[in-house]
Parts: structure tokens; sequence; C-alpha cells
């Protein structure tokens, strides 16, 4: 299982919003780091064909996703930045919603989306609406109706954003849980969110990738103290 980028290229306008981006990913987690503004969302957006590229590949176990189609689609879980929710609609409700989007046959649906809820915490509130939920109990939703139909492919965008400490650290926890047997790729800003659970990192800036390492040695092969002094000190030498 792998997930090979082939220098892609996405422009919007005038501006470069990914400059031949190459790298393969394997199962576990790798992280995305970099400034808003580098790159890592356009390239979530390339992955899940909901912007089309310029240039390059996108292939997963050597073929091209956009002749896999809908093939590709069904082994790809996403977990936009934005959390896009129906207010008046319950938890379960909405986990039935996206299940039935995704073509899930109704019985195999209900049993993984109670699976899901207890794994994120939110089975005793299952049938209230997300209206009402914290920002944190809604990420905890949107990383739920990722997870349907057992996606190979995970992908999650910023996913820790606006949360306090005890919630990223909560989420953190169950994204770690998610990464043993699929791929997972996060992109953020904060340093704190991988530190504990990515097996690789990749810095990106200006729509580049800057360097990609296993964590313990892009924070040791730049002589820095942690994951954050060393994302510094890789961003401003680049």
């Amino acid at each position: 299982m792998e997930l090979t980028i082939r220098e892609l290229t996405k422009s919007y306008g005038e501006k470069l919003a990914l400059d031949g981006f190459t790298y393969t990913f394997h199962p576990g987690v790798t992280a995305i780091l970099g400034p808003n503004g580098a790159g890592k969302t356009t390239l979530m957006n390339l992955i899940t064909d909901c912007v089309k590229r310029q240039t390059g590949e996108i292939l997963y176990d050597s073929t091209d996703i956009l002749k896999l189609g809908k093939t590709f689609r069904q082994k790809l879980g996403f977990m936009p930045q934005s959390q896009g929710m129906y207010e008046q609609m319950t938890a379960f409700d909405f986990l039935c919603y996206v299940a039935e989007l995704k073509g899930m046959k109704k019985r195999a649906a209900l049993s993984q989306i109670q699976e899901l809820l207890m794994l994120v915490n939110l089975e005793d509130a299952a049938h209230r609406k997300v209206g009402g939920f914290s920002g944190g109990m809604r990420q905890r939703v949107m990383l739920a109706q990722a997870m349907l139909g057992s996606p190979e492919v995970l992908l999650l965008d910023e996913p820790t954003a606006g949360l306090d400490p005890e919630e990223r650290i909560r989420l953190r926890g169950y994204i770690g849980q998610l990464a043993q047997k699929r791929i997972v790729l996060i992109t953020t800003h904060i340093t704190g969110d991988v530190e504990t659970i990515a097996d690789e990192i990749l810095l990106m800036n200006n729509g580049r990738l800057l360097f990609a390492s296993g964590c313990e040695a892009f924070v040791h092969g730049c002589g820095a103290k942690d994951l954050e002094d060393a994302y510094i000190k890789r961003l401003h030498a680049s």
C-alpha cells in the first residue's frame, strides 16, 4: 500500500500553490508541517480531486487515481479543515447521511457508526444536534465521518485547529489508534500535535517540499532541542 506523488503542480492565477511536489507515502502517520499558505491544503485537495492538477501524477499502488476513479474514492477518508455539517442534524443522523453518500449498505453502516461513536467518545451525545456541540466534539464527528467505510488513506487537514489542549491530546490519541494499518496524512502548523504520533515529517513552504525524514532525524539532524525548534530552524534555513 503506497500513495505516490510525482511533480505535482497547481497555480491559482499568478500564485504558485504547489511547486513540483514529489513524495511517496506509506502506512503510518505522515505529518506535513508548514506555515499558512505553504501548500498543505492544496495538496490535500489535489489528492481528493476536489481541485484539478495542472501537471504531475498521483498514484495509488502504481495506478493513477484518475483511472481508479470511484475505486480510489472508496479507499479515501477526508477530514477537511472547515466543519461543514448540518446544524439541525444529530451526530448519528449526520454519520448516517455521510454513509449513504459513500454508498455503504445500511446494516454495515449502522454497525460501523456505533463503533466510531464509541471510538471518538461520542456515544452519549449521538442523538444531540451538532449545532450545540463544542469545537472538539465537532472535530470528533468529522473524524468519525472520515473513517466511514474503513478507508486505507486518511487525510486530516488541520484536525486540531482551534481546540483546547485537552481536546487536542484526545484527538491525537484517536489518530494514533487509526494509523496502524492505513496511510494517514496530517497537515498542521502546530508541532505539538505530531511529535508523539508522527512516523514521518515533511516540511513545506511556498508550495515546495523542503525536507522529509523521521521525527528523530528531523529534530537532531539540525541540532535542535525539540520539534518546534527544529521546525523554526529548518524553515528559516530554506
